[in-house]
This record gives C-alpha cells, structure tokens and sequence, in this order.
C-alpha cells in the first residue's frame, strides 16, 4: 500500500512541503477506500516527523511508533470503528495546548472525517484555521461532500485518485505471492474500480468471480430477460465494484474489435472469449457510447438512486443504441 500511495501527486506535494519547511496547517486526504484509509493517514504522516524513509534508528523508531499509534507527538482520533464526536474535538482542543514532547511539531490524525458529527466538525473549525504554533492537522475521508464547506475553505485537500489496475493487481501479487493465481489478482484488480481495499475483499472471499459472471450476462442478456437478470443482480452490495466491470467488459471489447494487438491491450484477458462475444454483439458505436451511459449510472448511483432501477435503465438504452 505503501508504494502505491508514495507514487500519487497528493503524497508528493504533502513530501515536498515537508522538504521545504512549509507544511500547511491542515490537510485533508481523500481516499475512497474506508478498509485502508487509517493506513494512509500513518503514511503522510511520517514526513511531519522526516521518517518516511525510515533512515537511522531515530526514524525507524518512529515510524514504528506511528504505525502503532503510540508517538507522543502524533495523536490519532476518533478510536478504531469509532466516529468524530464532541468529546473527541474537546481532547484535540485541551491537547493542542499542550507543547510537543520530542520536537517542534504535534500532528492530530483524524480518520473518517466524512462520517464526523456536524457539531464535532465545527467544533474543530477555529483551531484548523488558526492552530497554536507547531500544531497540525491532517484529516482523512473517502469523499469530501459530507464536510461542512467551512471546514473544506480550511484545509488543503489532497486528492488520492483511484489506482490503475494493473498497480492493484502488483500490490496483491507483492503481498499475497504464490497464494494466488495472476489471473485471480487481475480480475481482483479489474473489479475493484481502482479500490485496493475492494479487491483485497473480493480476492478473499472469491466475489469477483460472481460479478464478472454478472457484468457478462448483462452484457450478453436481451431485453425480455432484463427484469429477471436486474432481479437477480440489482441487489449486490458492490454496485461500484459492478459497475467498474461493466465500465471495463466494453472497453475490452471494443479493443478487441478495433484493435490488431487485442492480447496486449485488454485488461480481462482471462475472459477472452466472453470479450469476444461482446464485441461480436455490439458495434463500435454502442460500445463507446456505453462509457458514457455507465458514467451516468455511477453518478446517479452515487447519489442514492435505486440501484437496480438505475442499473436496468443502464442496460436497456446499451440495447436500444443498436436497435
């Protein structure tokens, strides 16, 4: 996770601010990926204290002290499973007061700040905008419309957008080795829309191989078999996860009926023959304006639609645009 995160624009300005002594007050991380996201807090706090690269015993130590969520100068908050509430924006206040233990510099870690109270975030909006000398902050959510839109004029975001597919399925081959397959890791990958925490899920309780099967039948289905197929499908708890793949089965094919090195450029190249079919099935046309129709879906998903109403309207105009 580590070296995926140290390759984003957002952890490369946060590290060279700190390379040339000018750390804003207050960041705001944004990662839409809940399982990993305390992780990656850990990992762009480090170059507050210069122990990124863990250079010499001093850094070493702590980098490990963070990690455990035990240095005295970088304090975590709320408590693991925990949201942000009144009381904790108290501690932070009395404990912004006081001075750091082993430097210059006291960090507060806040996780899950999207799902923070409305009090808790305002209680918080004077110290973020102007905190004791040697105090910071660094705030982390899986997406920014829940924070109030003062604390948003407060901080500096850095935004951590989702991972390629094929550095998804590296970091799992790096972590994981021979346990699984390279074909498991890809479609993981695939699948994850670009969330590394969704396919850690899925690589270990085998769900991609359910929505692949999916993504295919709707691909593949007709119109008089849609109501069931939606019935059926519509229900899954990874609609991002689904909707990915849909998104990557029509690029893939039309890839594969466009281009002359098909191998070499489709992303499900286990499911070739499955790719083949869609791209047998549809035109040019219906492929690429099926992007767009499925970026729709995510936004309208996104906002709370009903999803298998949202998902069937999706399917259907894919069918009509041949029609």
């Amino acid at each position: 996770m580590q070296t995926l995160l140290k390759n984003t624009r957002a952890y490369k300005l946060l590290a060279a601010d700190g390379k040339n002594d000018r750390f804003g007050h207050a960041y705001l991380v944004l990662l839409d990926d809940a399982r990993n996201l305390r992780a990656a807090l850990k990992t762009f706090a480090k170059p507050f204290f210069g122990c990124e690269e863990r250079r010499g015993e001093s850094a070493a130590r702590i980098a490990d002290l963070i990690d455990s969520e035990s240095f005295a100068d970088c304090h975590f908050f709320p408590e693991k499973d925990k949201k942000l509430v009144v009381e904790d924006a108290e501690r932070i206040a009395e404990e912004c007061m006081l001075r750091p233990v082993e430097g210059e510099k006291k960090l507060f870690v806040v996780c899950g700040f999207d799902e923070a109270t409305v009090a808790a975030q305002n209680k918080l909006l004077k110290l973020l905008e102007e905190p004791p000398k040697g105090v910071f902050f660094l705030l982390g959510a899986c997406v920014s419309y829940p924070v109030l839109p003062t604390v948003l004029s407060r901080v500096q975001k850095l935004e951590i957008p989702p991972f390629d597919n094929l550095e998804i399925a590296a970091c799992l081959a790096r972590e994981y080795g021979a346990d699984f397959s390279q074909t498991d890791y890809a479609l993981c990958a695939a699948a994850s829309g670009g969330c590394l925490g969704s396919a850690r899920d899925m690589l270990f309780g085998g769900a991609y191989k359910t929505l692949i099967d999916d993504a295919f039948s709707l691909c593949l289905g007709g119109s008089a078999s849609l109501p069931a197929l939606v019935k059926r499908v519509g229900e899954t708890k990874r609609k991002k996860e689904l909707l990915s793949l849909l998104r990557l089965v029509f690029r893939d094919a039309l890839v594969y009926k466009t281009s002359a090195a098909k191998a070499d450029r489709t992303f499900l190249r286990a499911e070739e023959a499955r790719i083949k079919s869609v791209a047998e099935r549809y035109t040019a046309r219906a492929l690429i304006e099926a992007q767009t129709l499925i970026a729709q879906a995510e936004r309208e998903s996104f906002f709370n639609a009903v999803f298998p109403q949202c998902l069937e309207t999706l399917i259907a105009k894919i069918y009509e645009i041949d029609a």
